[in-house]
């Protein structure tokens, strides 16, 4: 490996460190991509209003503040001879998030009602130094409207403790999966030492006093000056306050929480706001979609399964087109057109090697893992794993193959939705993991470094090849 790899996959990695440790809901992803996009000149439109959409242009449009999708337009871009190259990730990973009433009281302890959202390791949750994050509905001035602002506590507020070894039966020391319901619910005070320090002093006076604790709706106001009167409701994450770190003896993992998928989607951010990713002679429009509720189905206005994909994709065309176009351009330029899914994959756990069929195990800072399952779990196929294997080699990016075993389950990714939803050809890649969906996970540097060359290749390269295997 060349020293210049290293140094810039070590750069590459710091830079996610900063961005994933401040990156601690859905809603903190979208506003952090959008400061990114706006300082490379990134143009805001809104579905609600017309786009006024040239050659050259930068743009990007959000829903719910928590999908975003960002697209730049070549210069060169002709109606008749264009198509879509689009990399597409989630903003959402699994976590515990905080039920709409959370008002919840144990033996004298103060405890959140939470729901967990997505196939979480639960059991991860335990004994960790936990605080909350998300979005902040309120009411504006003269109760008329409403305003949302975001939220992040950084100190840690609740744990959910573990119950002592001595007090388990046999069968249930080796238990790792909680009951939901009732063994998930943080304490994040003491009704004892508040009745000493405080008194008796709570009145909910307050409507949303009656559904969550005082003193956690007195932080919130404290934290983002809303008034606790205006204060409506809250949409709000439960996440870790360890930050992510480099680890290993020679520093080459990253240790953090949400790598599935924001080790993706920050990779394929930073590859369209690179330069190098827009050929001066572009014909096509580059974009970047990044939604909402993939660990969860992507069944919502805002997720993978809606018409968010295709109306935009059909609106940008229309647009740029203007007047003379014909009724069947947009189809031809979808025919032209490729989506990557990028989800992160699994690397081979070297205690459970056997879980991995034999010939198919990658392996963390090898390569990026191109993503197979013949029962269309996965959306890769022959045409277009070929196609990225091209662009792979043209931007010296290792790859790795992965199927699960015969014998064993499959997870599935946005890739075979938006393939059906839009009628686009797709393939499903990822960067190899251990510990998904665990509260805090692991990957390689240097594969993020090969996302990021995979990515620039594919959105400066793709329209280059000659894609006339896409007719068959």
């Amino acid at each position: 490996m060349e020293p210049a790899v290293r140094t810039a996959a070590v750069k590459l990695a710091e830079e996610f460190i900063d961005f994933v440790n401040k990156a601690v809901s859905p809603y903190h992803v979208v506003d952090l991509c959008k400061t990114l996009l706006k300082g490379k000149g990134f143009q805001e439109i809104f579905e609600s209003e017309p786009w006024k959409l040239s050659p050259g242009g930068r743009y990007f449009l959000t829903r719910n503040g928590t999908t975003i999708f960002a697209f730049t337009v070549g210069a060169n871009w002709v109606r008749e001879n264009t198509g879509f190259k689009i990399v597409g990730c989630h903003t959402d990973s699994p976590c515990l998030r905080l039920a709409p009433i959370s008002k919840l009281q144990s033996q004298s302890y103060h405890q959140c009602c939470v729901n967990p959202y997505g196939g979480g390791l639960w059991h991860t949750w335990f004994d960790r130094d936990l605080t909350l994050a998300g979005r902040v509905l309120y009411r504006t001035e003269g109760s008329n409207g409403l305003g949302s602002r975001l939220f992040h506590y950084p100190r840690p507020l609740m744990r959910v403790p573990n119950l002592a070894i001595h007090l388990r039966d046999g069968a249930d020391r080796n238990k790792l999966e909680p009951n939901k319901e009732v063994e998930l619910r943080p304490i994040f005070s003491s009704e004892v030492y508040r009745q000493l320090t405080h008194g008796d002093s709570r009145k909910d006076n307050v409507p949303i006093e009656a559904k969550h604790y005082e003193g956690l709706i007195q932080l919130i106001s404290r934290e983002t000056g809303i008034p606790t009167q205006d204060i409506s409701d809250l949409d709000f994450c439960i996440t870790d306050t360890q930050p992510a770190t480099l680890l290993g003896l020679d520093q080459e993992f990253i240790s953090s929480p949400r790598l599935d998928n924001l080790y993706s989607s920050y990779q394929a951010l930073r590859a369209i706001l690179a330069d190098e990713a827009h050929a001066p002679d572009d014909q096509y429009v580059n974009m970047v979609v990044l939604f909402d509720h993939e660990e969860v189905g992507s069944l919502s206005s805002q997720g993978a399964e809606s018409m968010m994909l295709r109306q935009s994709l059909e609106r940008v065309y229309n647009v740029l087109a203007g007047a003379g176009n014909s009724v069947d351009g947009f189809e031809a330029a979808l025919s032209r057109s490729l989506f990557i899914s990028a989800d992160m994959a699994h690397s081979v756990h070297p205690n459970y090697a056997a879980k991995h069929q034999e010939l198919h195990r990658p392996q963390m800072n090898k390569g990026i893992v191109l993503k197979v399952n013949v029962n269309q779990s996965y959306a890769t196929d022959g045409i277009s794993a070929s196609i990225l294997r091209l662009i792979a080699e043209r931007s010296k990016v290792p790859l790795q193959e992965f199927v699960v075993r015969n014998d064993g389950p499959c997870g599935t990714t946005i890739g075979p939705i938006v393939s059906a939803r839009v009628g686009i050809k797709t393939l499903d890649i990822g960067a190899p993991q251990l510990s998904m969906h665990s509260i805090r996970e692991l990957c390689g540097i240097l594969d993020g470094y090969y996302y990021f060359e995979l990515f620039k290749g594919f959105l400066a390269e793709y329209q280059k090849l000659d894609n006339s295997i896409l007719r068959s």
